[in-house]
């Protein structure tokens, strides 16, 4: 079992480089000394670990009002074929029915549209949105899960949305935060993409009786790191992959399929815990014949900044065998290095994350056996199980410090292309109906 410090000394270099979009440093060695301490030492696990246990069984969330007879098809469209889903997760997928009426569809529009918005519920509960960036399509479907599934519960009247929209200044993310308590929210949920640069504002929220809950592994800083918060002490508790177990799942693709070889690693906005998290597990998992053809990038997850850095790695080493992102699209986007700069795109291994349908479609266009593309879920559902976890809290439910989703490593094959999708940039393993996705995204 590795121990978290592992993960400190990426995370520190991440930190020198907030404002920086692809120059982070590269990660010191583990400190194998510290990762033999005796297991009577203070609890120093990496995050998602272990599956926490989970507050309470199927008969306790039945008693909350909630189902845990989630469509087995909407389990594996979400997560894949994987197994031990917690109770809470299947509560969450059990109530994303795809039969979205006329009233809800508005309300939902207008809500995604809006800073605030009255859900026509007469609910008293106010839920709060805290997102660092909400400038790419992964970010504005996710706030559309939540907002869908904060509609499935009358009892929450209201929905008040802050989008920091990237901004370099972590203060601006926690004024996001701050913004919420004063506006008197019952519960945040969001992506802290500041980490640790946020934490006091998170502290404030929860001093204030808020509960904060993060998605898509949205550590307020990686165990161990500097500054960084508990979840289930510090905050309510923490919703997302094993991102160690993510990380040497790639890892483990990479020195199958690559063997030995250069590769590039990048990841998104500098310091979030999600890129650190597996990034750090698939370096130290990879081969001795793996190289990397630099420190890992920081791309922000806008595509454009991902082409760069591609770009820049290409000009110096047109050989890359293979790369690793969490986001497909950004992926998509930069694969279009190879023409800029007349490289061969022949013997390449990608892994990624999420599973939007241009990186997918554009594979099966280039007919290229040699090509390979594994992947495991969008996650945009995520955001959907924190606002399930919200409302339990709200009942009293005792709920576990990390909700761990599990996740399984699929390759992309030509089914993976839904040519039929509304739009290609959007997750296929998203739960939006389809009808959602047309008022989001009208064709022209």
């Amino acid at each position: 079992m590795r121990r978290f410090n592992r993960y400190v000394s990426v995370l520190a270099v991440l930190a020198l480089t907030l404002a920086a979009c692809g120059d982070d440093a590269e990660p010191e060695e583990p400190d194998e000394a510290a990762a033999e301490e005796p297991a009577e030492e203070p609890a120093e696990e990496e995050p998602g670990e272990e599956p926490a246990e989970e507050g309470g069984d199927d008969d306790d969330l039945s008693a909350l009002g909630e189902s845990t007879d989630a469509d087995p098809a909407l389990v594996e469209r979400a997560l894949g074929p994987v197994d031990d889903v917690p109770d809470i997760v299947l509560a969450s997928i059990a109530r994303a029915t795809q039969d979205v009426d006329d009233a809800t569809l508005e309300t939902a529009m207008s809500c995604w549209n809006s800073v605030e918005c009255d859900t026509g519920s007469g609910g008293d509960l106010v839920m709060g949105v805290a997102d660092g960036g909400r400038l790419n399509v992964w970010r504005q479907v996710t706030h559309m899960e939540a907002i869908l599934q904060a509609l499935t519960y009358p009892e929450i009247g209201t929905i008040v949305s802050r989008d920091a929209q990237w901004n370099q200044d972590p203060a601006v993310a926690a004024g996001d935060i701050r913004f919420l308590i004063q506006r008197g929210v019952d519960f945040i949920i969001g992506y802290p993409d500041h980490g640790v640069a946020i934490a006091d504002a998170i502290l404030e929220a929860e001093a204030a009786g808020i509960p904060y809950i993060p998605y898509s592994a949205g550590w307020v800083g990686l165990p161990g790191q500097d500054g960084s918060l508990v979840p289930g002490e510090d905050y309510t508790t923490i919703i997302g992959e094993d991102l160690c177990a993510l990380g040497e799942s790639f890892a483990e693709i990479i020195n199958a399929e690559v063997g030995e070889g250069t590769i590039g690693i990048m990841g998104g906005t500098p310091g979030n815990a999600l890129s650190a998290g597996w990034q750090e597990c698939e370096i130290a998992a990879l081969n001795d014949g793996i190289e990397l053809v630099s420190e890992p990038a920081d791309t922000y997850w806008v595509n454009d900044i991902a082409l760069q850095t591609v770009l820049g790695w290409l000009s110096s080493n047109p050989d890359i065998a293979g790369f690793s992102y969490e986001y497909a699209d950004g992926l998509f986007t930069a694969l279009d290095a190879y023409e800029t700069v007349g490289a061969e795109l022949d013997d390449l291994v990608i892994t990624v994350r999420t599973d939007e349908q241009t990186l997918f479609c554009d594979w099966v266009e280039r007919g290229n056996p040699n090509y390979q593309i594994w992947y495991s879920a969008g996650g945009t559902f995520q955001s959907r199980v924190a606002v399930t976890a919200a409302m339990l809290q709200q009942q009293g439910h005792e709920l576990p410090a990390e909700i761990v989703v599990p996740h399984v490593m699929r390759q992309v094959s030509e089914s993976d292309c839904d040519p039929d999708r509304v739009t290609p940039t959007v997750s296929g393993t998203s739960l939006l109906p389809a009808s959602v996705l047309s008022m989001m995204y009208p064709a022209g």
